[in-house]
């Protein structure tokens, strides 16, 4: 330890020039360094530009450091069009603030009308503004703020806390789209920008402070795992945490946008669109990674100084899904994060020219969310009180026409198909098992806590690899739990939590947990098996270090890809497409090379990137599931003929060179296979990973010239590159 604080600040000489700070996750006690406040094992480095790329490169090859990562600086997704080009809302009801009518986005979202559904007797909602702080002496919020240490030096916050939550009916300047909102003024921004340490230490004040929702009204490009762990501990905490989609005309799908781009139960990101519902010029869109739009042009709100103005943004749509939200906690406060971001994504309005632009496509719409609500608070008083969810509830009057209509008993809520009971046996004894092609596969993974002994102890348990739970101590006739499909790397999710198994057993007998293969729980199951067994034979073969982001598994999904950590699927029982589209996840995490992107289909000629990355996509959905010692090997894939594996089985119509994805499966297949037939180096995978892991090679030629030079046999892999690509052969 001693030496490697020494050798260390030798790293980091007085700072000179402009700074740059690096966030390091690990427990050593890292020399001029310093915690970083609201995130456990994470520390903070500040050093100058010119040092900065030196200190990552050796931070990230010291044992003990588990992630490493420049600081990326964030700012305000506040639009320069500060436009007074509006139209006058017609016929508002509700407050009497006498610039209410200026206000179009009230009158548009329905929010007005939606004021009459919140009971009398309906408590203050605590909504945090994370940004650059809030007038506190301003008429129309200070008897709102929570709090009164974070004024404003920008307006940004102001502008934005007014829109949740400016006093209602106080005879002055306009109204907040929720009454009964306290606003936490955090401030982490300067001058409208600041760094991503200080926007986690405010996160964290929020959450410890209770707010119920967080409005981020900022962001950047850069991905952070720090800010991402920020935003799980808000996450865990039941906070909604709703995030402006960001003002550079940019697809998110494609350049992401943090916080944006988290995909958490608990964030929504916001579009922005006009009084006609057009989504603006200046709008961020992600027809994937953005939930919805709302009004977002010349909004009239607070300013500082006592003032009222107009600002256009993402951050001002973003405020106003953040006051709808806060007004459907007053109507019901049992509400959790999860709950309210369905019930918000799947009330929204559609429109016409929002239906490729964002996950709903539509625009938010208060009065619908509040109709739900409160339809849905009644059927839930009817269960016998139990809360939000638990109950089926037809809303199908309510919803929009997008694949958010399903609540938590027919979207995250899974059943098994069937359960057997067998012989007598001491304490409880499970078996999960998945029936494929009419065998029995076990189902690894399986993880719950129940109260299983007399003493009323909470048990962790974890079906093994036989599929198995066994606890000879437990004496309970009957246990019901839920079991999540959730893991520090993985999750399954159907767009919202990851999903839940709802599990019913006993003490005393043998019990058979049933998935079916085509069934929804046995296709959710059968996503988990290929990524569980996927982490098991990586961690085998070379290891986990690599993975260091979570990946979500979003069944069902709107297409077959990878993007931003996120695997989209149409089919779950599929292994051949799900392992796939993992193959992305693991390629962009290894860093073996880079996306080629743009449709593509197998038989023909593209760009030597894409050739590359889906034909390593292909061949780790091979290794991971097809005997390499199997003399036949074909990969069946989703297409009508049966993919090629080795370069015997490669059609001879299909395009010859290394830009064919088939043949780039074939190359790194014969590479190392088992089948001594004298065209293969029958190396092991684990040589093959460790050769090109964080190289980000352009092409399968890259991957051949590096394989060289790590010392791979010329005469062989020159073969074995002529048989898979007799349109670029090599001497």
């Amino acid at each position: 330890m001693l030496n490697f604080i020494i050798s260390f600040a030798l790293l980091v000489p007085a700072l000179a020039g402009a700074e740059t700070r690096i966030l390091v996750k690990s427990d050593l006690a890292l020399k001029d360094s310093r915690p970083l406040y609201g995130l456990a094992g994470w520390r903070s480095i500040r050093v100058s530009d010119r040092d900065a790329s030196r200190v990552i490169r050796h931070l990230a090859g010291t044992p003990g450091v588990e992630w490493v990562e420049r600081d990326q600086r964030y700012t305000l997704d506040r639009s320069t069009d500060q436009s007074a080009d509006q139209s006058a809302a017609d016929g508002l009801q509700g407050p009497n603030d006498p610039r209410v009518s200026e206000q179009w986005a009230l009158s548009k979202m329905g929010a007005t009308e939606a004021l009459s559904l919140i009971p009398v007797n309906a408590k203050e909602v605590l909504v945090a503004v994370v940004d650059s702080g809030v007038d506190l002496n301003h008429p129309d919020l200070k008897s709102q703020i929570f709090t009164n240490d974070a004024s404003d030096d920008f307006n940004h916050g102001t502008h934005v806390a007014g829109i949740i939550g400016a006093t209602q009916n106080n005879g002055i300047g306009g109204a907040g789209v929720s009454p009964k909102v306290r606003v936490l003024p955090v401030r982490w921004l300067k001058n409208g920008s600041g760094w991503g340490e200080d926007a986690i230490a405010a996160i964290h004040d929020a959450v410890k402070a209770g707010a119920r929702i967080i409005n981020a009204s900022w962001g950047g490009i850069g991905y952070s795992k720090a800010l991402e762990e920020a935003v799980r501990e808000a996450e865990k905490a039941g906070v909604l945490f709703v995030a402006s989609a960001g003002n550079q005309h940019s697809d998110n799908d494609v350049k992401p946008h943090h916080p944006a781009n988290l995909r958490f139960s608990n964030v929504i990101s916001v579009a922005s669109v006009d009084q006609n519902d057009e989504l603006e010029p200046y709008s961020n869109f992600g027809l994937k990674q953005v939930e919805l739009a709302a009004p977002g042009k010349a909004i009239l709100s607070t300013m500082m100084n006592g003032q009222y103005g107009l600002l256009s943004g993402t951050s001002m749509a973003a405020a106003e899904v953040s006051g709808v939200a806060a007004l459907l906690l007053l109507i019901n406060p049992s509400l959790t994060a999860q709950d309210l971001k369905r019930i918000l994504i799947s009330t929204v309005k559609p429109v016409e020219g929002l239906a490729k632009k964002t996950i709903t496509g539509g625009r938010i719409d208060a009065l619908r969310a509040a109709q739900a609500t409160v339809a849905q608070t009644a059927v839930a008083e009817i269960q016998n009180g139990s809360r939000l969810g638990s109950a089926t509830v037809d809303d199908s009057d309510l919803s929009s026409e997008t694949p958010f209509k399903r609540d938590r008993n027919s979207g995250n809520l899974l059943k098994p198909d069937s359960t057997e009971s067998g012989s007598p046996v001491e304490g409880l004894e499970v078996h999960f098992v998945r029936i494929v092609k009419g065998k029995e596969t076990p189902v690894a993974g399986i993880e719950f806590r129940a109260q299983i002994h007399l003493d009323g102890t909470d048990q962790k348990m974890k079906s093994d690899d036989s599929g198995q739970v066994r606890d000879r101590v437990c004496k309970k006739d009957s246990i019901s739990v839920m079991a999540t499909l959730e893991s520090a790397r993985y999750r399954v999710t159907p767009g919202t939590a990851p999903y839940e198994i709802l599990l019913s057993m006993k003490c005393g007998t043998v019990q058979k947990v049933i998935f079916n293969e085509d069934s929804e729980a046995g296709q959710a199951i059968g996503i988990w098996q290929g990524v569980t067994q996927a982490e098991k034979r990586l961690n085998a073969e070379v290891g986990l270090g690599f993975w260091k982001r979570q990946i979500t598994m979003l069944w069902p999904g709107a297409g077959d890809y990878y993007s931003g950590d996120q695997v989209n699927l149409t089919q779950g029982h599929h292994w051949d497409v799900v392992s796939h589209e993992l193959g992305h996840a693991i390629y962009d995490q290894g860093g073996i090379g880079t996306f080629g992107g743009g449709q593509h289909y197998i038989d023909q000629c593209y760009s030597e990137a894409l050739a590359l990355s889906e034909g390593w996509a292909s061949f780790f959905a091979a290794w991971l599931n097809i005997d390499l010692s199997d003399p036949d090997a074909k990969f069946e894939f989703m297409v009508p003929r049966r993919a090629p594996i080795r370069f015997e089985t490669i059609p001879g119509d299909v395009c010859q060179k290394a830009t064919n994805e088939w043949r780039v499966i074939g190359f790194f297949w014969d590479l190392i296979d088992q089948h001594n037939d004298g065209e293969t180096l029958s190396v092991s995978f684990q040589r093959l990973w460790r050769d090109l892991q964080g190289a980000r090679v352009p092409s399968a030629a890259k991957a051949r010239e590096r394989l060289l030079v790590r010392g791979w046999d010329q005469a062989r892999m020159n073969l074995i590159w002529n048989l898979n690509f007799p349109g670029d052969e090599v001497h």
